[in-house]
């Protein structure tokens, strides 16, 4: 939890800094289309029900193009889980909530109409899990919880739509663990940028 706390305080001041050279501010909402997979020691990959997340961003543009952005992000997806293995069947639901600080490089002009980008990502992700394990006729059930150190990368592209509003479409790979637990989730968002 300490290292989360450290993560989010380095992430902030990094922002407020930030904001002294910034060009523009933004918000932007965001709606995703999420698949994950779990793997778990000593068992097979566990494919969590593909599902829509939702989620918020801020921060800032800068450089002469703003060419660099900077944020925060958060976003929450409820997944359900079913799966079976070696007999022993799953179900479920975990929410997923990664809160990251945020980098993406733009390409081209700030007055081109579609711009692509680059964005790596670092932060940590709130977890919560609820499972019925069904073994035969015996039925246990299991719950999880954890404050997981998180990474991700993603690209994608900007469209400028008028003089403060952007439409934002891209993918976002991110990756963390829980105990003994590895979690990888794939998203593909579309947002909108309100910039002041």
């Amino acid at each position: 939890m300490k290292a989360n706390l450290k993560t989010l305080a380095l992430a902030t001041c990094l922002a407020i800094g930030t904001c002294a050279y910034a060009q523009e501010g933004f918000i932007r909402p965001e709606l995703s289309y999420d698949f994950a997979k779990i793997s778990i020691t000593g068992a097979t990959g566990i494919d969590l029900k593909d599902a829509v997340g939702y989620g918020v961003a801020g921060g800032a543009f800068f450089g002469v193009q703003n060419e660099h952005e900077l944020g925060l992000s958060v976003s929450v997806t409820d997944f359900r889980l079913t799966s079976s293995i070696t007999g022993t069947n799953i179900t479920g639901k975990t929410r997923i909530v990664p809160i990251l600080a945020n980098y993406r490089y733009y390409f081209g002009a700030k007055a081109d109409s579609m711009r692509f980008y680059l964005a790596p990502s670092l932060g940590f992700t709130s977890s919560r899990g609820d499972a019925a394990i069904i073994n035969g006729n015996t039925l246990t059930r299991a719950s999880s919880s954890g404050n997981d150190s998180t990474w991700g990368a993603g690209f994608g592209v900007l469209f400028k739509v008028a003089d403060k509003i952007d439409v934002d479409a891209g993918y976002r790979y991110m990756e963390f663990k829980e105990s003994n637990a590895k979690i990888k989730m794939n998203s593909l968002y579309l947002g909108v940028d309100a910039r002041f």
